[in-house]
């Protein structure tokens, strides 16, 4: 008796083609995932121990903070004795004040620290090309086409 014939015989199960990017596709998107979490969980831990060399610890000659772990703590290849809150200090221009006191220097000054720097209007470029002093053709070669991927996997 034929299987169309045959209400209870088994259906043949559907075979699905094997495509190899598929485990390698899985594997990034596994650990990808496992990145993020681990990523969000090291930052957790990374605040609450620094946390506790803030309030524990002892300060140094440069402001960085220490705090002696009462064994070895082993990790990998390291054996971490203390715990380091390292100080770093940067500096940075304060643009407003700036401005603001060499404005009353005078604009030889003023220019001196804060120089014009000339930048591309691209809707003026358009506006060149109306009026007819700009080509097509320069047109073309000076707004060039650069493109990029991004990777990503998208869900449903």
């Amino acid at each position: 008796m034929p299987e169309e014939d045959n209400p209870t015989a088994a259906p043949e199960p559907q075979r699905i083609p094997f495509d190899p990017v598929i485990p390698a596709f899985r594997e990034w998107a596994v650990l990808k995932a496992q990145v993020t979490e681990q990523t969000s969980r090291l930052n957790r831990l990374r605040d609450k121990v620094a946390a506790a060399v803030e309030r524990r610890g002892y300060v140094d000659h440069k402001g960085s903070q220490y705090l002696d772990l009462p064994f070895p703590v082993p990790a990998g290849d390291a054996e971490y004795i203390r715990i380091k809150r390292e100080r770093r200090v940067s500096v940075t221009a304060d643009e407003e004040a700036a401005e603001r006191i060499l404005r009353t220097k005078g604009e030889l000054l003023y220019r001196r620290a804060f120089p014009p720097v000339p930048t591309l209007d691209a809707d003026e470029l358009y506006v060149l090309l109306q009026e007819g002093h700009l080509t097509e053709a320069e047109m073309d070669e000076i707004l060039v086409q650069r493109e990029t991927f991004a990777f990503r996997g998208l869900t449903a």
